[in-house]
């Protein structure tokens, strides 16, 4: 028999189960590694998704028509209405309007803030910021949006509303 002919020594064999057990040791890493940024990637979209949306209920609150044909704009820079109601108190001076909302998922906290401020002509502007966290990952995403008063009234006509008040020396236009 000629040494050709008598097949593949142990020797050989070893380092071909060697190469083939590194190359799927490897492809096994890349695979969970694949995995990992998967979940990452799932519960930053679930995150942001649950942002958006309470971003954008705030928003339809704020812009609501209510009784009266008054927008709950007015209701929500001078405080916090409270649930189900926009008869908040006209204070003397705006209140935060800040708390918890509830998710369509219970691993995501979602906080908001609405703030006003005078503007920069006492035309009255909303600040509404939300931030939502992911319980497991701890994740947290903020954003946020304005609204001026200029953007719920449109320029005055027999059938809109009053227009914005015009800035006081005070500096808010709102009178009580």
């Amino acid at each position: 028999m000629r040494k050709q002919d008598r097949g593949f020594s142990l020797i050989e064999v070893l380092i071909a189960l060697a190469v083939i057990i590194i190359g799927l040791v490897a492809l096994s890493a890349s695979q969970v590694t694949n995995l990992r940024a998967s979940v990452v990637s799932r519960t930053a979209t679930d995150t942001k998704s649950a942002a958006n949306r309470e971003l954008e209920r705030l928003m339809a609150l704020v812009l609501e028509v209510v009784d009266g044909g008054e927008f709950a704009f007015t209701y929500y820079y001078w405080g916090c209405p409270p649930p189900g109601s926009t008869e908040a108190a006209k204070l003397t001076a705006p209140t935060p309007c800040m708390g918890a909302s509830p998710t369509l998922t219970a691993d995501i906290e979602v906080d908001f803030l609405i703030s006003a401020e005078p503007g920069i002509l006492g035309e009255g502007v909303l600040s509404i910021s939300v931030t939502a966290v992911h319980d497991h990952t701890n994740q947290r995403l903020s954003i946020g949006d304005r609204i001026t008063c200029y953007d719920v009234y449109p320029s005055p006509s027999a059938t809109a509303p009053e227009p914005c008040p015009t800035p006081t020396t005070s500096g808010s236009g709102w009178s009580l």
